[in-house]
């Protein structure tokens, strides 16, 4: 999930506080945990992040089955899998990439690449904690679907 090919959400400042599920997008201080759909697979994520961002890439939105995914990035070291190692499978996507998911529900959880060595982009909906930053940017936005309507979209 590149940032130098991504562009700014409109009118959102970096790091500006969003609310997920009624809770706001700060975290507790210094770390937020998540799990996989059916809690065999619990990991936390050691702050600060790297960045938040909505991935329109054909690969992820394939991978999730989704119009996008949103992504929050750490260095790799400030992810730790708490639970469920063996139960963690992945899929190699394209040369270099590794999508990584729970066997036993299918929850796609983490994204590693050659592109961005040393960094674990975590899928932000497999958190249960509120995370240090709301996503503030598109990745390969002019390969979004043209069935989500974005109001920034001609920005």
């Amino acid at each position: 999930v590149p940032r130098r090919e991504s562009r700014p959400l409109g009118g959102q400042r970096r790091g500006a506080s969003r609310k997920r599920g009624g809770r706001p997008m700060t975290g507790s201080p210094g770390k937020a945990r998540g799990r996989c759909m059916c809690g065999r697979v619990r990991f936390v994520a050691r702050f600060p992040s790297r960045f938040a961002c909505h991935c329109h890439c054909e690969s992820c939105r394939r991978a999730h089955s989704a119009g996008f995914v949103t992504w929050i990035g750490f260095p790799a070291a400030q992810v730790t899998i708490e639970a469920g190692n063996d139960d963690l499978a992945a899929y190699e996507s394209s040369p270099g990439t590794k999508r990584s998911f729970c066997r036993a529900c299918g929850t796609r959880l983490f994204f590693q690449s050659d592109r961005w060595a040393g960094e674990t982009h975590v899928a932000l909906a497999a958190f249960d904690d509120p995370v240090d930053r709301a996503p503030d940017r598109h990745a390969f936005f002019e390969e979004h679907v043209g069935w989500i309507p974005w109001p920034d979209a001609g920005a």
